[in-house]
């Protein structure tokens, strides 16, 4: 099952040839975790402040069927 795996702003960063209009389809196993992607994208856990999972927060231990949207955002400073 295949996932589109959205990264947002510095997170881009960590995907080399990352396409921001289509981000990255990815297939994954049924049970596969939010966190286990996180790991195969080599995603630095602690720059992640916010995962969505199609439109809802959702925490890392999320497990996932596949056809999901799943997008990562890092923490975002203004003032």
């Amino acid at each position: 099952m295949a996932l589109q795996v959205l990264l947002s702003a510095t997170l881009r960063r960590c995907v080399p040839d990352y396409d921001p209009t289509e981000g990255i389809r990815l297939e994954v196993e049924p049970g596969t975790t939010v966190r286990e992607v996180i790991r195969r994208l080599n995603l630095p856990e602690k720059e992640i402040k916010l995962i969505m999972v199609n439109g809802l927060a959702s925490p890392p231990d999320t497990a996932l069927q596949g056809d999901e949207r799943v997008a990562f955002f890092p923490p975002v400073g203004g003032g």
